[in-house]
């Protein structure tokens, strides 16, 4: 109950209005984008997690004595809060949006210098990451464009 509220029971307009804005269906070609800037997620996504065992196979055995190390805990918690953030995009959340395409500029900008080392140490590691940056990009391009809603207009 919210008692700054005029009519105690009945439900905020503000929230209500949001709610409709964020379900309201989106023009064809904003729909398409959308579609596409979340495949790409889906793509790097899957691409990272694939990452893990290349890091794994590529990494030092006598690193540690642990089965499992601090660093695969935190690449494994790390890709599970990202797997949350794409799924607040999905459900076209406006803040994780603008999150998404900061993240994903902010990660092609750190990662890509690197990409000519990787490659010289493990080539296979280097055209993961490579596809996951590519990915990363068309879909931060793709989300920082506007997305139209459809209007309802009637004659």
């Amino acid at each position: 109950m919210n008692a700054s509220h005029p009519l105690p029971d009945a439900p905020m307009r503000r929230v209500s209005q949001a709610l409709r804005a964020r379900r309201a269906p989106l023009e064809s070609a904003s729909a398409r984008r959308f579609s596409i800037a979340l495949a790409c997620l889906g793509v790097s996504y899957a691409l990272a997690w694939f990452e893990l065992p290349l890091a794994q196979f590529a990494s030092i055995p006598a690193q540690s004595d642990a089965p499992m190390s601090s660093s695969l805990a935190a690449a494994l918690t790390a890709r599970v809060i990202v797997g949350v953030l794409y799924s607040f995009v999905a459900l076209r959340h406006a803040w994780a949006r603008w999150l998404t395409v900061v993240l994903c500029l902010v990660s092609a900008a750190l990662v890509s210098p690197l990409l000519p080392l990787e490659w010289l140490a493990f080539p296979l590691g280097a055209a993961v990451t490579s596809l996951e940056l590519a990915a990363k990009l068309i879909a931060a391009v793709l989300l920082a464009l506007p997305l139209r809603v459809r209007s309802e207009t009637r004659p």
